[in-house]
C-alpha cells in the first residue's frame, strides 16, 4: 500500500516538474472586434492617450483609480500610468502607422515589465474597421508558465471587455476635428469644435442661391488676394474657406453670413473685412459630397437624423470647404464639412 502511494506521489511530482514545459513561456491574449466606423475615427482612440484612458478595461471605470499622463498625450513618445488598490500599469506609444497600426510598451498590469501590446486596425470597407489587440509578455521562468494558463485567459476577457467599452464610447462622445475629418460623405458624427477665428467679410442676402453663391465667392477672392498679395501670407499656410450662418430669418428670407479664412495671428484689416469667431462647442458634423447648390439637402438630413436621436441643435451652422472647385472638375467631387452647433443644458 506505502509503495503505491509513493509510486503515485512520483508521478504527481513528475508531472508538475512536465507540465510547465506544455504551456506556453510568454502571456500572450488577443481581442478581436468589427465596430462600424473608419479605421481613422478609431485609431485616435489607442493613439490619443487621453482619449484611451477614458475607456480602457483597467482604470477608467474606478472612481478611485488616478491617471496620469507623461507629454504629449499622443503619439510616439506618449505615456500614460494608472493605479488603483495596489495595482498599476504604465503604458508607453513606440510605434505608429497612422490610421493602421499602434504599438506600445507595458509595465505592470500584471504582466510584470517589458510586456508589449499591439492594436492594428484592418478596414472591412469605407465605413467598418476590424480592431486585432494582442497583448504579449516577455518570455518568463519554467515554473512561472502555470500563472500564463491562468492569466492569458483573464487578460483576454478584460481586453474584449474594453473592446465592449471602446465600441460605446465611440457612439457617445464627441469626435476631434481629426477623427470627424475621416467620416464618409454622408455619414453623421459630433464633434466637439476648439472654436476659430476668421479674417471674414460679413454678408446679408436673401435666400436666393445665386445671389449667396456671388457675395460668397466675392468675399473669398477679396480676402485670399488680401492675404496673399498684400500681406504676402504663403498661399500653403491659409487654412480652409469657411462661410459662417449667424441666423437665416424665415419670416424675411433673408440670411447673415460671414466668409473668411482661419488664422490663428491677428493680422491689420482692410476696409470691409472683420474678426469673427466661431465659439468653442459641441457640433453635429456631415461631410457633403457634391455641388454646392444641393448643401441644404444634407443640412436637411442632419436636422432629421439630430430629431431621430434626440440631439438639440442650436441656429448657428457653418460650412468648410476642403476641396478648391477650381481644380475640382466633376462637381460631385466637392467636399464641404458642415457644422451644426448643439444646444447644452
Amino acid at each position: 500500500m506505502m509503495r503505491r502511494i509513493a509510486q503515485i506521489l512520483i508521478l504527481l511530482f513528475v508531472a508538475v516538474l512536465a507540465a510547465p514545459a506544455f504551456l506556453s513561456n510568454q502571456i500572450e491574449a488577443s481581442a478581436q472586434k468589427d465596430i462600424a466606423l473608419p479605421a481613422a475615427v478609431i485609431y485616435e482612440d489607442f493613439n490619443n492617450l487621453n482619449k484611451f484612458s477614458k475607456w480602457e478595461p483597467w482604470a477608467s471605470a474606478d472612481s478611485l483609480s488616478t491617471q496620469e499622463f507623461f507629454s504629449p498625450y499622443k503619439g510616439k513618445g506618449a505615456g500614460y500610468k494608472w493605479e488603483k488598490e495596489g495595482n498599476s500599469g504604465i503604458l508607453t506609444i513606440t510605434k505608429t502607422e497612422k490610421n493602421k497600426k499602434v504599438e506600445f510598451s507595458m509595465e505592470g498590469f500584471g504582466l510584470g515589465k517589458d510586456s508589449e501590446m499591439t492594436v492594428e486596425l484592418v478596414p472591412i470597407d469605407s465605413a467598418n474597421t476590424t480592431v486585432k489587440w494582442n497583448i504579449k509578455s516577455k518570455k518568463i521562468s519554467y515554473f512561472s508558465r502555470y500563472y500564463t494558463y491562468f492569466t492569458s485567459g483573464k487578460l483576454a476577457e478584460t481586453m474584449n471587455t474594453g473592446l465592449e467599452r471602446l465600441e460605446k464610447f465611440l457612439s457617445a462622445s464627441a469626435m476631434t476635428e481629426e477623427q470627424a475629418d475621416s467620416l464618409q460623405p454622408g455619414m453623421f458624427g459630433t464633434e466637439q469644435f476648439e472654436g476659430r477665428k476668421l479674417i471674414s467679410v460679413m454678408n446679408e442676402t436673401t435666400f436666393d442661391q445665386n445671389e449667396i453663391i456671388t457675395a460668397t465667392e466675392e468675399s473669398f477672392g477679396l480676402i485670399h488676394s488680401y492675404l496673399t498679395d498684400f500681406l504676402k501670407v504663403n498661399p500653403q499656410e491659409i487654412g480652409n474657406p469657411v462661410s459662417y450662418y449667424e441666423y437665416v430669418d424665415l419670416a424675411s428670407k433673408k440670411t447673415k453670413f460671414y466668409c473668411g479664412y482661419p488664422i490663428r495671428e491677428s493680422v491689420k484689416l482692410e476696409d470691409g473685412m472683420v474678426l469673427h469667431s466661431i465659439p468653442a462647442g459641441k457640433t453635429l458634423v456631415c461631410i457633403h459630397s457634391g455641388s454646392y447648390e444641393t448643401i441644404q439637402t444634407t443640412i436637411d438630413k442632419m436636422k432629421n437624423y439630430a430629431k431621430e436621436n434626440k440631439i438639440s441643435l442650436g441656429n448657428s451652422y457653418w460650412e468648410e470647404y476642403q476641396n478648391d472647385p477650381e481644380a475640382v472638375k466633376d462637381p460631385s467631387e466637392l467636399l464641404t464639412k458642415i457644422y451644426i452647433s448643439i444646444k447644452t443644458n
